[in-house]
Formats: C-alpha cells, sequence, structure tokens
C-alpha cells in the first residue's frame, strides 16, 4: 500500500505496544530534529511501560516492500530504554535499535510515518483555533485494531476546553471522545483533508490541515461513592471490584511538552 491522504499515513504513524504483563497501549512515531540530525523515537505514556525505564515491550510493526508498506507484518519484543518526562506522563525511546532487530531478523525495513514538530500545536497555531474543534484520535481502544492488516482505530470527537488555554494544569487538555483502555498514549489530532474554516469565519477551501494536539494519558470517571476522580486510563481490561463511571471526557497532554524531550536529546546525545 501506497498512503496517499493525511489520514492514510496516519494508519503508519501508531504501534501497538503490549508490556511483559500482556498490558497494552499507543505509541506513535515522531522525528526528533537536533542539529541537523534525526532521531527516530516512539512516544508514549510512562504507565502504558509500567514506569519502567528498561519495560521489555512487543512492537507491532508494518515491514517495507521497496518503498512501500508490503502486506507483512511483525512483532518483535525488545528491551529497550525509555527516556521519561519530568513531570509530564510521557515517554519516549530511541527506535533505531528495534528497527536493526526487525532487519536482523527478517531481512526487511520497518515501513512507518513519523511525525515531527513541523505539525506541533505550537501557541501561534492555537491561537488561530477555537474553542470547539473537532479532533481525531488514533490508536488501539481495548487493544482492538486491525489484526490482519495491522491497522489502527480512528475515533471522532472535539475539544471540551478551548485548546490554547491550560485545563488546571499547565500543559494538559481536555477533549470530548470516548477514551478506552488500550487508548493510552495515542496521539491526537485536528485533520482537515479538504478544506477548513478558521475562528474568523476565513474558508481554506480544499486546503489540508493536521495539527498534533496532545498525547492521551487519563480521564474523569465517577467511583462508587460518586466523587469524580481522575485516573490514567487503563492499559488493561481487569475485573473491577467497584465499577467506575466513564465520563467521555479525556485528558491529554499537550504537544508542546515534547520539548523537554528535544532538549534532552540535545543535551545528552553526542
Amino acid at each position: 500500500m501506497e498512503p496517499k491522504t493525511i489520514s492514510e499515513q496516519l494508519m503508519f504513524n501508531t504501534v501497538k505496544l503490549v508490556a511483559s504483563n500482556g498490558s497494552s497501549g499507543t505509541g506513535f512515531f515522531y522525528n526528533f530534529k537536533v542539529n541537523d540530525k534525526v532521531y527516530p523515537t516512539i512516544v508514549t505514556n510512562k504507565h502504558v511501560v509500567n514506569y519502567n525505564q528498561n519495560e521489555t515491550m512487543t512492537f507491532y510493526l508494518h515491514l517495507k516492500t521497496g518503498e512501500k508498506a508490503s502486506d507483512e507484518n511483525y512483532q518483535v519484543t525488545y528491551a529497550t530504554t525509555w527516556i521519561f518526562h519530568s513531570t509530564k506522563d510521557l515517554c519516549f525511546c530511541f527506535i533505531n535499535p528495534v528497527f536493526q532487530e526487525v532487519k536482523n531478523k527478517t531481512g526487511k525495513d520497518v515501513f512507518y510515518i513519523a511525525n515531527d514538530n513541523s505539525v506541533v500545536a505550537t501557541s501561534q497555531k492555537l491561537d488561530e483555533l477555537s474553542a470547539l474543534e473537532e479532533l481525531v484520535m488514533v490508536g488501539y481502544p481495548i487493544g482492538l485494531w486491525d489484526s490482519k492488516n495491522n491497522f489502527p482505530v480512528f475515533r471522532k470527537g472535539y475539544t471540551a476546553s478551548h485548546p490554547a488555554f491550560d485545563f488546571n494544569e499547565k500543559g494538559i487538555g481536555l477533549v470530548d471522545m470516548a477514551c478506552f483502555p488500550g487508548s493510552s498514549g495515542s496521539p491526537i489530532y485536528i485533520l482537515n483533508e479538504n478544506g477548513y474554516v478558521d475562528k474568523n469565519g476565513t474558508h481554506y477551501l480544499g486546503r489540508s490541515r493536521i495539527i498534533l494536539v496532545g498525547i492521551l494519558y487519563a480521564g474523569p470517571q465517577y467511583n462508587a461513592q460518586g466523587d469524580l476522580v481522575v485516573t490514567t486510563i487503563p492499559t488493561q481490561q481487569k475485573v473491577q471490584t467497584s465499577t467506575p463511571i466513564m465520563t467521555n471526557l479525556g485528558y491529554y497532554i499537550k504537544a508542546t511538552e515534547l520539548k523537554e524531550f528535544e532538549d534532552y536529546i540535545s543535551q545528552n546525545i553526542k
């Protein structure tokens, strides 16, 4: 397959992650550019890797034929080092060692499509947005995915708070979207493939737009006592001793928090 539209490209942007204890979540490919050098990575939540910086993970990957994605997929289990964000439920790993492991075992390269800081929702881009914007989240809710083709599931929703403002806490936003176990680490985008209208009413006919707003990590729930609590999105389906009531809302870490990882690479990788 040769992905042509933005949404088709996003089918190869995420990766299903399964930890050593069987819990699953979502990661996505992101290229950090530092001093004219590109560092391919996978970004996800700390709780997806069980808060273990040396967690062994299984990566579900697409293989490459020529310059296109082949019909062949491959899953590889690899112990890599996860770099943790100082304050947010966010981490990343350098993915080239995983790619090399796949190459050694299959003789083939991995096909993937990474995003980078060109799509990050900067303050300037956020100022151009209105309070209510349609969103797309890509990932693996309840571990569900097209296992035959190794494709993710697309969900749609809306901003539940103005994306230009922090929701109660620096670097956090709120979405109106069904957020289920397995969705942790899912990238959330504003995606327009055939035109859009900005908050000033200006029409951009036929123009495409993609903005990485943030990364899902938690959601507010009502517990059995009727208290509203914020919990990380689970990575496993478990029998509950008390059944929480979902609110169909989710908290995301704003994409601008990825800047800390760029700084880490600049300061620590030679």
